[in-house]
């Protein structure tokens, strides 16, 4: 088994959730760790779009979403094709603001359900929003009861 050393790593890799709120301009705050590891800053531009398989939004920094981008393309045809088309056309580019919020578009907020409480998860290479009432319908702990979490002490 690996062993992850943080003190070696030369990219951000993020986690933690964090509760927030799409504010009524459909704008929700990047948490200031996450803004602090990337170091972002207003004008600084990031990537929003959806997931394939789960009703919630990706967040990217330039450098992780070149790195999807290439390994989008390399994945197998009909994977490739639709991370191309669901992922990468949905992608938007936005502005971190002054206070560290970006502007979620329209059609990505209706995507993830998104209004009002939601919390931002950093996921390594990506940061998840997630509409809190879609989390807790979609990832309760009954959705894992099959798993055998007993290796991980969980």
């Amino acid at each position: 088994m690996a062993d992850v050393d943080d003190s070696v790593a030369s990219e951000p890799y993020l986690e933690g959730q964090h509760d927030h709120t799409v504010d009524d301009k459909g704008r929700v705050s990047l948490p200031a760790e996450f803004r602090n590891a990337l170091n972002l800053s207003e004008g600084d531009e990031v990537i929003i779009t959806r997931h394939l398989k789960e009703r919630c939004l990706l967040v990217y920094w330039p450098a992780a979403w070149a790195d999807l981008r290439n390994r989008m393309a390399d994945a197998p045809p009909r994977t490739s094709t639709a991370l191309k088309r669901v992922v990468g056309g949905s992608a938007r580019r936005v502005k971190v603001d002054r206070l560290g919020r970006v502007q979620i578009p329209q059609v990505l907020r209706r995507y993830g359900s998104l209004e009002g409480k939601c919390f931002v998860m950093g996921q390594g290479r990506s940061i998840e929003v997630w509409a809190t009432a879609v989390w807790d319908a979609t990832h309760g702990p009954e959705h894992y009861a099959d798993m055998d979490l007993s290796d991980f002490e969980l």
